[in-house]
């Protein structure tokens, strides 16, 4: 029996540029400033080629994402669960994949937190405060932003990732005009190169693919935009293209102003390359901009699995309190609480990796299993797939979720260290249960299926015990029969 939300909806308040704002915000934020060195120590000079590689297959997965936010599923939260579940006529499929994602993502609030403590302290003027301290304060100064109202998010989302944006300009332009060629000469040098290509490609790859995580988040925010299926569509593909070229452009002057080796080697890549032609200030703009990205990547992951965690409380999949809405901010105030108090967690008890070691697997996994689904939608699912203001052809559909499913399974693969799984179930059954669990990602991504299987069945045990109706097929239906 789903939960009736009665008049507690919510509301409609996020535009066109909220979305951008809300995607550009979260992939900058967890991209240029973290993956520039390590992508530089692994492909060289070839890096801006690699994001350049990346774009069309995040193009593909984006093109499935908009056939769904285009049809009636795109008027919901919950994102790729409500496409998942939907189309293979299976709560439980689209919950236990979006329920790694869940937890990757409060593990993302606390451990990204942590790093905005850490440059916050470093501030002479901030530095009376620990770095701890200033991670809980930004944790619950967004906690309360995003309970106070979607609108008070989406604004404080835009007053922080345009000029963040602007920053990253007015770095990355004067840098194109004092670019070293000879920086880029040999593109695939030897050392990096020498046992092949495909090891350093895959695995440069696999690490660019971080910097498009959460792209998708806006589709979690359904429920809450204007006018979501002509706008949705348009947004995923476009922004995802615009923030691919300004990637493509950071990494190219700051590897062709430095070298690979020094970004590879330096602390902070776009400070250094920054240096050479602009060294009024570097650092403190620099430091801010990042300051900007933590907190705009922190933000939307607040977004995230508060909405993920209300689309599951509409279907009863979990306790349905968790899919209350505030009488007076039309925010999901227990998702959001239970999304605070878990990163809070985290942070004190210095437990996050446990969640981060799952990320990049997590998110393969949804964006894998979302284009199987898109594969297939035409065939299985005709009658939410004619609804759909965005259609690929049947065919087509057929290539681009394939093309976007092998992709993300290779680089998921990447990201598992399936042969590490031995050794690290030898060490938890030695008793060393929290090296063996954070030693290998496969294993760890392995138990948070297993704890959420045991929730999602534990729940449906406890329904059936007080006599409650489960009804899956009603709650499926409902999303796409109703005209809200």
């Amino acid at each position: 029996m789903a939960i009736d939300t009665g008049e507690r909806r919510l509301v409609r308040q996020l535009g066109w540029v909220h979305g951008v704002t809300i995607m550009a915000g979260m992939m900058i934020g967890a991209g240029i400033f973290v993956v520039t060195g390590t992508a530089a120590g692994i492909m060289g000079p070839a890096v801006p080629l690699g994001f350049l590689a990346v774009v069309p297959l995040i193009i593909a997965t984006a093109l499935i994402y908009s056939i769904y936010m285009s049809g009636p599923l795109g008027e919901h939260a919950g994102g790729a669960y409500v496409h998942i579940s939907r189309t293979w006529n299976s709560l439980f499929a689209g919950y236990i994949v979006m329920w790694m994602k869940w937890i990757a993502y409060a593990g993302s609030i606390a451990a990204i937190g942590l790093d905005l403590g850490a440059v916050l302290h470093s501030f002479e003027v901030l530095s009376g405060l620990s770095a701890q301290t200033w991670t809980l304060a930004a944790i619950t100064l967004l906690f309360a932003i995003n309970l106070l109202g979607v609108d008070i998010y989406g604004n404080a989302q835009a007053l922080l990732t345009i000029p963040l944006v602007g920053i990253l300009l007015l770095l990355v332009v004067p840098g194109l005009f004092v670019v070293d060629g000879g920086n880029f000469t040999p593109l695939f040098p030897q050392e990096l190169y020498g046992g092949g290509y495909v090891d350093p490609v895959l695995a440069g790859v696999a690490v660019l693919l971080f910097s498009y995580v959460g792209f998708e988040a806006l589709a979690q925010a359904g429920e809450e935009m204007k006018a979501p299926q002509q706008t949705l569509p348009k947004l995923f593909v476009y922004t995802s293209l615009g923030v691919g070229i300004l990637y493509m452009l950071v990494t190219f002057v700051v590897i062709g102003v430095v070298g690979w080796q020094a970004a590879a080697s330096a602390e902070a890549p776009l400070t250094a390359a920054a240096r050479a032609y602009f060294p009024a200030g570097t650092a403190t703009i620099v430091a801010f901009a990042s300051v900007l990205a933590y907190v705009t990547t922190m933000n939307t992951c607040y977004l995230v699995p508060s909405r993920l965690l209300y689309a599951f409380g509409k279907d009863n999949v979990v306790p349905s309190t968790l899919a209350h809405v505030n009488d007076r901010f039309r925010t999901p105030d227990v998702s959001l609480l239970i999304t605070y108090v878990v990163s809070v967690v985290f942070v004190l008890t210095a437990t996050f990796q446990f969640a981060i070691l799952i990320t990049l697997a997590s998110v393969t996994l949804v964006y894998l299993t979302h284009s199987l689904s898109g594969m297939v939608l035409p065939w299985l699912r005709p009658e939410l797939y004619e609804r759909s203001q965005f259609r690929l052809s049947p065919v087509a559909c057929a290539i681009v979720g394939g093309v976007s499913a092998v992709t993300m399974a290779v680089l998921g693969w990447q990201t598992l260290s399936v042969n590490g799984i031995a050794p690290a179930v030898g060490m938890v059954l030695r008793g060393n249960v929290v090296d063996g669990l954070t030693s290998n990602p496969a294993l760890m991504l392995f138990v948070w299926g297993l704890a959420g299987a045991a929730i999602f069945f534990g729940h449906r045990a406890y329904l059936r015990a007080t006599g409650t109706e489960i009804e899956d097929e009603r709650s499926m239906r409902r999303l796409y029969d109703s005209a809200e």
